[in-house]
Order: structure tokens, then C-alpha cells, then sequence
């Protein structure tokens, strides 16, 4: 069943209410994107596309969507809405040779102004994507990580593989640092968000070194500092993973949540500009 927000959702081009309850196959393969609307405006709607044909070609979904359908879709949604800020969900539901594609908003929390400055607690959870790559419903590691954070009373829940080394979050990415230098799990093993990407492009502006490496869980000691990278949390620093503490206040950590924002806005202007 699909959770909708605001007053419409898109089905196939098409506006129904939200209070039109559309009911998934259960046997149905499942990808999807989530995106950020600030301004009126979708973020990174290009990479967030390219994303969701990678995801289909790896689930074996011969998507009939093209970029431009996608961004139209993104745009009769806002407007349908009258809603400038919130997260959009892109749904392709694929099965017995059929496709529909839902766009609708879905509910979201953004983190707090202290959350920034102080950070925010973590743990580890023993878990680890299926297909990693490809942006998949996985609603039972889902369930499981929401069911930790809830009883332990965290912000978020990193995922360990049975070697345990660190991989991400479970709705997010992560990333360490030491130094003057960035240190990220290995794209193969991890859902590479379009926020984790942004902030390796934001890092080379910057002209810091990101390192792409194994992160063991016994070696989170050796690291001044870590965060975490989403649509909704944007680069939010963690004041710990567990017992180990981190500095949330960490001066590169910092440079890059401001070199982001500025990322962020200048998407959105150039966008208003086009008229996008």
C-alpha cells in the first residue's frame, strides 16, 4: 500500500486523491527513488533518473520511462500539490510483464538544528543489503532497523556484513574522516545515494582526498570524526557509533556541509532560472 502525503499522487500520468487507496502486488519487483523538493524545485532530478535506470537494468525491469517523463512527472506533482518543500517517492512496479510508475510525496523528518551542531547517535546492526546497487524495496531490513532505532532511541542504524566491516546506514550513507582525509566504504557493497555522490564531487572542489576502502568495525577508534550523507539528512555529523564518540564539530567535516548547502542552492537557482 502506498503512504502518500498532500492531496495527489501520479500513477501512470495520471492524478488520483490520496484517499485512492492502490494496492502493490506482493509478488511485484520493486525499485524506486526518493528525492528532495526544496523551492518548488527537485533535487539532482538527472542523477536521481540515471540512478533509477541502473536500478532497473540490474532487476532486470525494461523501464518505459524516459528523463524527460520523469522530470514532467516530478514537476505536475509539486504543482498538483502546492507544496514547495518535502520528499517525492518514485515507485516502478514491475511484474507478470505489466509496469506502473507511482510519483507521489511521502511522509519525512528532517533533522534538527541542534543535530547539526551536536550530532547524532548510532549503532550497528548485523545486516546487509540484497543486490546493493540497486535501489530495492527491502521492507524486511527496513522493519528490523526501524524496530532498532526505535527501541535504542537512535537517529540511524549502521549496517555491518558478517566480517564486520562497517557499510551504511540503513536509509543512509556514510563516511569517516582522519585528518585532513575522507574515508567511505567501497561503492560495490553500499547503495551509492545521490547525496554520497554530491559530497565526493563537493570533496574534489574542495580538494580533499576521499579514500574508498574496507572500514573494519574494530579500527572506528582511528577516525576523528564521521557522518552520514541522505536526501533528508544531507551531511549530518554522528557523535557516536555506539560507545566510540566522534567529533561532530570536526573543522573539514564542516567546510563540507557548507560546500553542499551551496550545492544545493545553486541547483535550485539555476533551475528557477530555466524554469524548470
Amino acid at each position: 500500500m502506498i503512504d502518500c502525503t498532500g492531496t495527489y499522487f501520479i500513477k501512470d500520468d495520471r492524478l488520483f486523491p490520496v484517499g485512492v487507496v492502490e494496492v502493490l502486488t506482493t509478488d511485484a519487483i520493486l525499485i524506486y527513488e526518493v528525492l528532495r523538493v526544496m523551492d518548488s524545485v527537485g533535487l539532482f532530478l538527472e542523477e536521481h533518473y540515471a540512478r533509477l535506470v541502473h536500478s532497473a537494468q540490474l532487476a532486470g525491469i525494461p523501464l518505459a520511462m524516459t528523463e524527460t517523463d520523469f522530470a514532467r512527472e516530478i514537476r505536475n506533482l509539486v504543482q498538483a500539490n502546492d507544496l514547495a518543500v518535502g520528499n517525492i517517492k518514485v515507485l516502478i512496479q514491475y511484474g507478470d510483464g505489466k509496469q506502473a510508475a507511482f510519483f507521489y510525496f511521502i511522509p519525512h523528518v528532517y533533522p534538527a538544528a541542534e543535530a547539526y551542531l551536536y550530532g547524532v547517535k548510532t549503532d550497528c546492526m548485523l545486516a546487509e543489503r540484497v543486490l546493493p546497487k540497486a535501489k530495492t524495496v527491502q521492507q524486511s531490513l527496513r522493519n528490523t532497523a526501524n524496530q532498532a532505532i526505535q527501541e535504542h532511541q537512535l537517529f540511524e542504524v549502521i549496517l555491518v556484513n558478517v566480517e564486520k566491516q562497517v557499510l551504511e546506514g540503513s536509509r543512509t550513507n556514510l563516511f569517516f574522516v582522519k585528518g585532513d582525509r575522507f574515508y567511505t566504504p567501497r561503492s560495490e557493497f553500499v547503495l551509492s545515494g545521490i547525496t554520497r555522490q554530491k559530497v565526493l564531487e563537493c570533496l574534489g572542489e574542495l580538494n580533499f582526498s576521499c579514500v574508498e576502502q574496507t572500514i573494519p568495525m574494530d579500527t572506528l577508534a582511528d577516525y576523528d570524526a564521521a557522518f552520514l550523507t541522505g536526501t533528508s539528512t544531507k551531511v549530518l555529523p554522528i557523535a557516536s557509533i555506539g560507545e566510540q564518540k566522534f567529533d561532530p564539530m570536526n573543522q573539514a567535516v564542516r567546510a563540507l556541509m557548507k560546500a553542499y548547502d551551496e550545492k544545493m542552492m545553486t541547483y535550485i537557482q539555476n533551475a528557477l532560472r530555466k524554469g524548470v
